[in-house]
């Protein structure tokens, strides 16, 4: 491992079936304080631009695939994190939870442990027989306003982009069973094992009227890794993707203190008792 002395690295991981343009914002501001930062687009598990058709492999193929990328910025930095919004967020756990890379912190923007947000419909509670049974030949799922976002122009330009080129920085305008099936088993994996497996610190940022997942998520994380672990960021003006919406601002210095934070001498947390590495 070469030095990387006086910065980390980072990787950036985008929501389900979406691209790295979700986290520009975060990217720009980690590379201008002197950080390496990777943002990939994940086969499998990202928008794919180049095909018709959107296909899904499983969710511990994306985590392997997370788990390289992480080792790849181990091999020369000291300090790494991962930064993930949505699905994202998920899949940062979910690589900790794997325990095959050290990760000496999570930013965890939006944390979808539970879909529980005030636009979630009242028949949510289907959404089984859509995903595991032959119904979900039949169905996909369409983004719809608000796109995720409480500002009404970044909400216009983001309709734009939809109909133009089928995905925007709030993610793809389809998004089919294959990927929703994927990310609810590793949702269910990881409300299963959550604080059975060491976990880094965590840097929790959810805005209070997220229309996908409620803040009751982050009252979840914060009691299954303890309240000394996670350090909670509520933000007041803005819905699910909150690094393009109004307190953007406010998610990018956060990002960027915490990420600085971490270079300082301190205990890890794998101080405490580690499962055996989960497969």
């Amino acid at each position: 491992m070469s030095s990387g002395q006086g910065r980390a690295g980072v990787l950036l991981l985008h929501g389900l079936c979406s691209t790295p343009e979700e986290l520009l914002p975060v990217q720009a501001a980690l590379r201008a304080a002197g950080h390496e930062v990777r943002s990939p687009s994940l086969p499998g598990y990202s928008f794919d631009v180049s095909s018709q058709q959107q296909h899904a492999t499983g969710w511990r193929d994306w985590l392997h695939q997370v788990t390289a990328q992480a080792a790849a910025l181990r091999e020369h930095h000291a300090t790494v994190v991962l930064v993930g919004i949505s699905a994202g967020a998920s899949l940062a756990l979910g690589t900790v939870m794997l325990g095959e890379v050290p990760i000496d912190g999570l930013a965890l923007m939006s944390t979808p442990l539970r879909y529980d947000g005030w636009s979630v419909p009242w028949y949510q509670f289907l959404m089984p027989l859509a995903l595991y049974t032959p119904l979900g030949r039949f169905w996909q799922y369409e983004e719809r306003p608000p796109y995720g976002v409480k500002n009404p122009r970044v909400r216009r330009w983001i309709e734009r982009e939809l109909q133009s080129r089928r995905v925007s920085r709030a993610g793809a305008a389809v998004i089919g069973v294959a990927h929703l099936r994927e990310h609810d088993r590793l949702r269910r994996e990881l409300l299963r094992r959550l604080g059975h497996f060491d976990c880094p610190p965590v840097l929790a940022l959810h805005a209070r009227e997220d229309e996908v997942a409620s803040l009751a998520n982050v009252e979840l994380l914060a009691q299954r890794l303890g309240s000394a672990l996670v350090r909670r960021v509520v933000l007041e003006n803005s819905h699910h993707m909150i690094t393009i919406d109004n307190d953007r601002p406010q998610v990018v210095r956060e990002t960027v203190s915490f990420v600085g934070g971490l270079l300082s001498p301190a205990p890890r947390s794998g101080e405490r008792h580690r499962e055996s590495a989960y497969v």
